[in-house]
């Protein structure tokens, strides 16, 4: 997963994205990663060995409720009406 850290982070730098995209990009990776580590903690057939990396890998993302309606009202919200489903 770092590098693929790394070049979100490179490429938000070269266009000049938003930082609270990133932030929750980043909070969506890391619920996402955290949920596939359960997942795969919770199977009967993991191994130890298994089950202590998943427990390792499974974080809690740094929630911030302004960031999020933040980015819901200036990039989501702000194309509603933009896009149109193709029949």
């Amino acid at each position: 997963m770092v590098n693929c850290d790394l070049l979100i982070l490179e490429n938000a730098r070269i266009y000049a994205i938003d930082e609270d995209i990133v932030d929750q990009m980043f909070d969506f990776m890391v619920r996402d990663f955290s949920r596939f580590a359960l997942q795969l903690y919770s199977k009967p057939s993991s191994t130890p060995q298994q089950t202590d990396y998943c427990m390792r890998m499974i974080r809690k993302p740094a929630v911030d409720e302004a960031r999020y309606q933040r980015v819901w009202q200036n990039y989501v919200y702000a194309l509603k009406g933009t896009y149109e489903m193709n029949e």
